[in-house]
């Protein structure tokens, strides 16, 4: 299970090491943030792309 939360996080890490430096304490929330932001239009995209792309087939 750490596996893949690591490998959830580490795209938002590396984001979010553009921004702010590791040593800083609030490095992991901005990740957490970064990983919460991703997740929802990850699941957004998911909910509508596949109604746009059956639209298009239907022409």
């Amino acid at each position: 299970m750490s596996l893949i939360a690591r490998l959830v996080l580490f795209v938002p890490a590396l984001i979010a090491g553009w921004f702010v430096s590791r040593e800083d304490p609030r490095y992991w929330v901005i990740a957490l943030v970064i990983a919460l932001v991703f997740l929802a239009l990850t699941l957004v995209a998911n909910m509508y792309l596949p109604n746009i792309f059956a639209k298009k087939d239907k022409r």
